[in-house]
C-alpha cells in the first residue's frame, strides 16, 4: 500500500508538471521571418504567427517608428498576419512584441538590423556575366557529417540517381577558385531551401521550409560565406525563385494557414504543361485555368497567388534572402504556369525593393515570338510586361542540339542559326537573352551530339560568340555524359566533387585527355569574353550560309570579331569578297583559340567541323 500512495503521488506531481510546463510554453511556435531590416523600400512588414489559437491574442508593439497597421485572420484560428509600418527614420534595434490573452502576458524579443550600405542599388548580372549552373546535391560534398541528419527521410545514396548524393554548400565555396579560373563571373545554384520529401528531395525545387536552409546542404550562415567567396572571386551569385509552388512536405501541411492557400481539385489534377495558352489569341479559358492551377507534380502542392496573404509571405521569402545571403540576381522557375499577371507583379514587387536587379525567367516555349512576350520592354499587344529583364533561349538550344548533326539544306543545318537570328526583332533586347547548351531538366549536350568532340566544341564556340550570354552548366566543361530522356541523366556528380572518387575532373593532373581538350576549349573562349565587351554587348551581322559555311559578325567601335563555322566532313575554302562591308580597311586577322595569324586577302581555310573566331584587325 505504501509503494501504490509513492507511485500515485509521483504520476500525480509528473501530471502537474506537465500542466504546468505546457502552461508555461510560448503560445507562438512560429514567427515569421524571425526578423527583418530598416530602411526598406517597402514599408510594410507582414509577420505571420502560428500557434494553437493565436488568433485570440491581443498584440501590441511599442517601438519609436514601428505601427501596428492591421491584423489579418484567416479560418484557421491558429495564424495571424499581422501587418506593420515600419517608417523610414527608424532605427535598428531590439523591441518587445507582447501577446496578451486575458490577463495573461507572454513576450517575442523582434530585432530590425540595419542594411548593408547601398543596398537598395545592389549591381546585378548583365549580358558582360557568363553564368554556371550547379545543382549542390550533384556538384561536390564538402562536409560528409551532413550526409545524413536526424529527422529527415533520406540520407546519401550515390548508386541510386533519384536520391541524394551528398553535396553541399561547403562543396561549393571549395571549388569556387575552379570556377573562376574557367572563365565564369556568376553563379546560379539550384534552390537550396529545406525540403524533407519522401523522394526526390535532392533537388529542391519543393520547399518545406521557406527561412531554412536545408541541413543536409548547410546552415543559414554558410549560404553567406558563399556569397562572400563568390564575391572575394569576382562571382555574383543567383538565387533561384520558385513561386508556383512548395513541397507536400511542408509544415504548412499539417495544418493550412487558409482554405485557398493552394489551388485544390477535387482529385488531383496535373498541369497541362501547355504556355502557349497564354500567347494564343483563340486559348480556352479552361486549358488557362488548368495550366495555372493544375499542379507541377503530385508532391508539389500548387500556390494560389491570388491569396494576398500568400503572395506577401512569398515576396518576403525572397527579399529576405536577397538582404540577408547578399545575392546579386534572380532567376524565375516554372514561370508561365502561374497567372503570368500575377507573377509579373510578384518580380515587380521584389524588384522596386532592388531598382537594379536582373531577373531571368524559365518560359520554356518553343518560337522566339512566344519567348520575346516574356522579356520585359516587350510592348505586347495585350499590355502585359512580365517584368523579366531577361529571359532563357530554349529554341537556341533546340537549334544547337541538331544543326551540327544534319545534312546543309536550306533550311536545316547551319540555316537553322541564320533563320534563329533573323527572329530577333521580336526582343527587346537581345543582349539580355541567356543562351545555354544545356541544363538539369534537359539532354546534355554531350548526348545531342553522340560524343563528337569537334560537334561539341563548335556547340561552345557559338555559344559562347552569339548575341546574349551563356550559361554553362556543370559538366558541359569536360563534356560530361548523361542519359537521353531522363531527369535523373542530367544530373550526374561532379566527378572528383567526393573524397573517394578516383576521378577528379576539378584539376588538369585528373582530368582525362578529352576533358582537357574540352575544358581548355571553353576555358580560353570564356576568358576571352570576359575581357572583350564586343562579345557581351557589341552588334551582331550575319550572312546567309552558303556551302556549309556560316559567318557572323560581332563588332563595336574598338573591335571586330569575325566567326566562321563550317559544317562540313572536309575542309573548305572560304572567299571573303562577300564580307567587305565587315572587312573593309583590314588586313589581318588572329585567331583567339590557336593564336595564328590570317592574311584578310581573298581567302581563308577552314578545317572540317570547325569553328574559327578571328579578331580582325
Amino acid at each position: 500500500m505504501k509503494y501504490l500512495k509513492i507511485i500515485l503521488t509521483t504520476i500525480l506531481f509528473i501530471a502537474l508538471a506537465s500542466q504546468l510546463q505546457a502552461k508555461e510554453q510560448p503560445w507562438v511556435q512560429r514567427l515569421e521571418p524571425a526578423s527583418w531590416w530598416t530602411g526598406m523600400q517597402q514599408s510594410e512588414l507582414q509577420l505571420m504567427f502560428y500557434g494553437t489559437g493565436i488568433s485570440l491574442v491581443d498584440i501590441t508593439i511599442n517601438y519609436p517608428g514601428v505601427n501596428i497597421k492591421r491584423k489579418t485572420l484567416t479560418n484557421n484560428p491558429n495564424y495571424v498576419f499581422l501587418y506593420l509600418d515600419i517608417a523610414k527614420e527608424t532605427k535598428a534595434g531590439k523591441f518587445s512584441i507582447v501577446l496578451t490573452k486575458g490577463k495573461k502576458k507572454q513576450t517575442i524579443v523582434y530585432e530590425l538590423k540595419s542594411r548593408r550600405q547601398g543596398s537598395a542599388m545592389r549591381e546585378s548580372f548583365t549580358e558582360a556575366d557568363a553564368v554556371y549552373l550547379l545543382m549542390p546535391d550533384r556538384f561536390a560534398n564538402g562536409n560528409m557529417a551532413n550526409d545524413s541528419v536526424k529527422g529527415y527521410i533520406q540520407g546519401v545514396n550515390r548508386a541510386d540517381l533519384a536520391k541524394r548524393h551528398g553535396g553541399d554548400i561547403e562543396g561549393i565555396i571549395s571549388k569556387i577558385p575552379y570556377l573562376t579560373d574557367l572563365g565564369v563571373t556568376a553563379l546560379w545554384t539550384t534552390p537550396l531551401f529545406d525540403n524533407n520529401d519522401t523522394n526526390y528531395s535532392y533537388h529542391h525545387y519543393g520547399c518545406s521550409d521557406y527561412y531554412k536552409i536545408d541541413p543536409r546542404l548547410g546552415k543559414n550562415e554558410d549560404y553567406c560565406r558563399l556569397s562572400e567567396t563568390c564575391h572575394a572571386n569576382g562571382l555574383k551569385l543567383i538565387i533561384d525563385v520558385v513561386p508556383n509552388h512548395c513541397s507536400s512536405a511542408h509544415w504548412w501541411m499539417n495544418d493550412l494557414p487558409a482554405k485557398d492557400w493552394f489551388n485544390v481539385w477535387p482529385v488531383f489534377t496535373s498541369s497541362n504543361y501547355r504556355m502557349t495558352s497564354w500567347t494564343d489569341p483563340h486559348a480556352a479559358q479552361s486549358d488557362l485555368y488548368k495550366l495555372t492551377r493544375g499542379w507541377f507534380a503530385p508532391n508539389m502542392p500548387d500556390f494560389n497567388l491570388n491569396n494576398p496573404l500568400l503572395f506577401d509571405y512569398l515576396r518576403q521569402v525572397y527579399v529576405f534572402w536577397i538582404e540577408y545571403a547578399n545575392i546579386d540576381g534572380m532567376r524565375v522557375d516554372t514561370y508561365p504556369y502561374n497567372d503570368i499577371r500575377l507573377a509579373a507583379k510578384f518580380i515587380q514587387s521584389i524588384r522596386e525593393e532592388y531598382p537594379k536587379m536582373n531577373v531571368v525567367g524559365e518560359c520554356w516555349v518553343k518560337t522566339p515570338a512566344e519567348i520575346a512576350y516574356y522579356q520585359s520592354g516587350n510592348n505586347n499587344k495585350d499590355g502585359f510586361d512580365s517584368r523579366l529583364t531577361s529571359v532563357m533561349d530554349f529554341c537556341l538550344k533546340d537549334v544547337l542540339s541538331t544543326s551540327f548533326n544534319e545534312q546543309e539544306s536550306w533550311d536545316t543545318g547551319l540555316a537553322r542559326f541564320y533563320s534563329h537570328y533573323a527572329q530577333d526583332f521580336v526582343y527587346p533586347n537581345t543582349n539580355l537573352i541567356m543562351n545555354f547548351l544545356d541544363n538539369h531538366d534537359i539532354d546534355r549536350y554531350s548526348t545531342a551530339v553522340k560524343g563528337d568532340v569537334a560537334k561539341y566544341k563548335m556547340g561552345i564556340a557559338m555559344l559562347i560568340t552569339a548575341r546574349g550570354y551563356p550559361q554553362i552548366y556543370s559538366g558541359t566543361e569536360i563534356m560530361i555524359d548523361g542519359i537521353a530522356g531522363n531527369y535523373e541523366g542530367h544530373r550526374f556528380d561532379f566527378p572528383g566533387g567526393w573524397p573517394a572518387d578516383k576521378h577528379d575532373a576539378f584539376t588538369q593532373k585528373g582530368r582525362t585527355k578529352a576533358e582537357n581538350e574540352v575544358f581548355n576549349y571553353m576555358k580560353t573562349l570564356l576568358n576571352y569574353r570576359k575581357n572583350n565587351p564586343v562579345l557581351q554587348n557589341g552588334k551582331m551581322k550575319q550572312f546567309i550560309p552558303e556551302n556549309g559555311i556560316y559567318v557572323y559578325f560581332r563588332y563595336n567601335e574598338n573591335k571586330t570579331v569575325m566567326v566562321i563555322v563550317n559544317n562540313n566532313q572536309e575542309k573548305k575554302e572560304l572567299a571573303l569578297e562577300r564580307f567587305s562591308e565587315m572587312l573593309a580597311g583590314k588586313k589581318q586577322a588572329k585567331e583567339i583559340l590557336s593564336q595564328k595569324s590570317y592574311l584578310l586577302e581573298n581567302q581563308i581555310t577552314i578545317p572540317a567541323k570547325t569553328v574559327l573566331i578571328l579578331e580582325a584587325n
